[in-house]
C-alpha cells in the first residue's frame, strides 16, 4: 500500500517552503540535522532520485504510517515517475532535535490539509554523519489521533 504514504510523503515534503517553528537549534549539528530533513523532504517532493540517493544512507530504511518497512532501494523505486502529483498544504511544527555524538534525531510535528480536513502526523528521521556529511539512516511516519471537539 504504497500509494498513501506517497500522498503524505509528498505534502510532508512541502517543509522546504513551510513555516517550522523556531526553536534553539544554535548548535552547528543540530542546524545541519534539520537542514538534511528539509533537503530530504524536499527531494521527495520533487521526485528528484539523485537527491534522495546523496542524502540517505545505503542502509536507510523508511517506516510509512501503516508499517511498511521500505529499504532505501524500495524508496528511491517509488520517485522514479514521469511526473509528480501535486502537494497538499502542510505545516510543521513541534521539532525537537537531539544530537548524540555523531547521531542526530529530528523528530517534527506535520500537519497536512487533506481535502479540507487538517490530518497530523509525527515524523522521526535519524541522521548519521558519515565522512563529515550527515546522511539519513531512517524515518518513521505515525498518524496522531485527531484533537477531539
Amino acid at each position: 500500500m504504497r500509494a498513501p504514504l506517497s500522498s503524505i510523503l509528498l505534502a510532508c515534503a512541502a517543509l522546504g517552503s513551510a513555516n517550522v517553528a523556531a526553536q534553539d537549534t544554535t548548535n552547528a549539528d543540530s542546524t545541519g540535522a534539520v537542514e538534511l530533513v528539509r533537503q530530504f523532504l524536499d527531494a521527495q517532493a520533487h521526485y528528484d532520485v539523485p537527491a534522495l540517493r546523496a542524502l540517505t544512507s545505503d542502509q536507510f530504511v523508511e517506516i510509512s504510517p501503516l508499517g511498511d518497512v521500505d529499504p532505501r532501494d524500495r524508496m528511491l523505486g517509488f520517485y522514479v515517475k514521469d511526473a509528480p502529483p501535486a502537494r497538499p498544504p502542510v505545516g510543521i511544527d513541534e521539532r525537537q532535535v537531539r544530537v548524540f555524538g555523531d547521531s542526530a534525531v529530528v523528530t517534527v510535528r506535520l500537519t497536512l490539509d487533506i481535502n479540507g480536513q487538517a490530518r497530523s502526523l509525527r515524523s522521526n528521521f535519524v541522521a548519521h554523519k558519515q565522512g563529515g556529511q550527515w546522511k539519513l539512516v531512517s524515518a518513521q511516519h505515525t498518524p496522531m489521533r485527531p484533537a477531539k471537539p
